[in-house]
């Protein structure tokens, strides 16, 4: 029995329990698209350009803890998707990139759009493969899902020729990779408990890895279990409820001063599912490279990682949730006398962080910080809030209470555009739920007009942009170190209600900030696509500072 290549691979990602693509179609894989149109187990979803494509495939796969599936066509397709593929490199998130290529015969003569991906995104992707041969295919796509996932999670790609994806091959069946996750040893774990005993002021750093239901829950119970306090890494502070008392803090790009001396004041750190990054470890100054003030424990599932920028005590190269399921097995130790303390000090800088007192609206628009309060207080506890990259950012992440349901969809890549596309993806992915996107003006004109594509497609987020008409956080840096000559932030926006309005969304302008708390339970009553445009103010361009307070500082350039 042989198979056309094209329904191979439809077979190959239903084998896989894929149940959407996000896509820009091309005429590169036109044998894939018309395998998908007879079958309904694997929804097609439109987008409006590849990097919106992309970013919806990161956003269903953070959701879900499922590879996200992104096809694009070849040359110029392929390079609007780069950006995607930059951020599931950075943000450790498992991607699978199918890619039409140009015919094999053509491949060598500087074919129409022809690129050499290996060259392209080697440094970038897991692993970059062209399929030549169409008994190579179910085999590869096999070896991608399972790399994709494996190890340090990020992406994979796979080129298809075009008339590879016609050929029929003989059908010897699909395989998918199934590994066992790798725990610490019996040694490893009695050395972390030991460690855990003679700690004073304890501290755990979680990170991504931990983002599934199951992880979220192992380290509940081993926090709990050990009585120790958890600082979560950049975008992943829903790790932990955030009114718990071992909550510690969301380790954020320009960490607040408070914090900072806060938690550098522990004596053990245990990064466990993080990769302790330049932005969690506040460019490597805590836990400091290449040797940190406390003494550090690190579990991730790759040994290329831990110990790789920094001497650790003990590097554990472990699946992280298995290996807290088995810490959580271990007898904890007596807890010192004074922990409670050190406890109680972290959790009350948090809270104390997170203390708002509403500014009067300025003349140039709201102030973000009041729009947060609304929004803590009226969002429901299984809100899905998908963050955008920008200064705005900073307000969501400081004011809003995120916990293992209030989740937190974000790129620690820093990537604006991934607001918009991700809402659209978590809410096909749990319709159910409230989805509620952050987005700057910057941002939004980026991918905002996968609105569309959610109009289409029946997704039902509340986008909420913060038009301050300006890029922000570079008008920031700017008046930082050359106060008083903003050059190439400035922005003349269109009118977003409208716009918002022609893609199918219901909408709201806030003009004050006693306007914002209506609009948004309006949105959520509604459950209809909505946007709500707030006029936010410049000079109010951060929780930390004013634009005003950073001209004072500064010296004239």
């Amino acid at each position: 029995m042989t198979i056309r290549a094209a329904d191979l691979l439809v077979e190959c990602l239903i084998a896989h329990h894929v149940k959407r693509v996000y896509c820009v179609p091309g005429e590169s894989y036109l044998s894939v698209l018309d395998s998908l149109h007879d079958q309904s187990a694997v929804e097609v979803v439109t987008c409006r350009h590849e990097g919106g494509a992309g970013f919806m495939a990161l956003g269903h796969a953070r959701l879900t803890g499922t590879p996200g599936v992104l096809m694009v066509s070849r040359g110029p397709g392929c390079m609007n998707a780069a950006i995607a593929i930059h951020s599931a490199q950075q943000d450790a998130c498992p991607l699978v990139v199918l890619v039409g290529q140009a015919e094999r015969e053509n491949l060598q003569r500087e074919a129409f759009q022809h690129i050499h991906y290996e060259r392209m995104f080697s440094d970038m992707a897991k692993w970059v493969v062209e399929v030549e041969h169409a008994e190579q295919l179910a085999d590869t796509l096999c070896t991608a899902f399972y790399l994709a996932q494996s190890g340090t999670p990020g992406p994979v790609i796979i080129s298809l020729p075009e008339d590879m994806l016609e050929d029929h091959c003989p059908h010897t069946g699909v395989f998918p990779r199934h590994s066992q996750p790798s725990t610490l040893s019996a040694l490893d774990s009695d050395a972390i408990v030991q460690a855990i005993s003679q700690a004073e002021r304890p501290l755990i750093i979680a990170g991504g890895l931990l983002k599934s239901d199951a992880g979220k829950q192992a380290l509940l119970s081993f926090a709990e279990r050990f009585s120790l306090p958890v600082a979560t890494s950049v975008r992943h502070a829903d790790l932990i409820p955030n009114d718990h008392p071992l909550f510690a803090g969301h380790l954020v790009y320009g960490l607040p001063a408070a914090l900072k001396e806060s938690v550098t004041r522990s004596d053990l750190i245990l990064a466990i599912g993080t990769r302790l990054g330049d932005v969690t470890s506040q460019s490597f100054h805590f836990p400091a490279a290449p040797k940190a003030a406390q003494t550090l424990i690190h579990i991730w599932p790759d040994s290329t990682v831990v110990s790789r920028y920094r001497q650790t005590d003990i590097a554990v190269a472990a699946d992280p949730v298995a290996s807290l399921h088995t810490l959580n097995q271990a007898t904890a130790p007596a807890v010192p006398a004074t922990r409670q303390d050190w406890i109680a000090s972290l959790h009350r800088t948090t809270v104390e962080l997170r203390d708002w007192a509403p500014v009067a609206d300025q003349a140039d628009g709201v102030v973000f910080g009041n729009i947060m309060a609304h929004a803590d207080a009226l969002l429901p506890d299984d809100a899905i809030i998908c963050l955008d990259a920008g200064n705005f950012g900073g307000w969501v992440q400081r004011q809003l209470r995120f916990s293992p349901t209030r989740q937190l969809i974000g790129p620690s890549s820093g990537a604006m555009g991934y607001g918009v596309p991700s809402a659209v993806a978590c809410s096909l992915a749990q319709p159910t739920r409230p989805v509620v996107c952050f987005v700057g003006d910057g941002g939004f004109m980026m991918t905002g007009t996968e609105l569309a594509t959610a109009a289409q497609y029946g997704a039902t987020p509340i986008v909420i942009i913060s038009d301050n008409a300006c890029y922000g956080t570079i008008r920031m840096h700017q008046e930082k170190h050359f106060p008083h000559r903003p050059s190439a932030t400035a922005l003349h926006n269109p009118n977003f209600a409208q716009l918002a309005a022609a893609c199918g969304a219901q909408t709201f302008t806030v003009q004050h900030s006693d306007e914002f708390a209506p609009a948004l339970h309006a949105a959520l009553q509604s459950k209809q696509l909505c946007v709500i445009v707030v006029r936010t103010s410049l000079n109010y361009i951060s929780p930390n500072a004013t634009i005003a307070a950073l001209q004072q500082s500064g010296s004239p350039a």
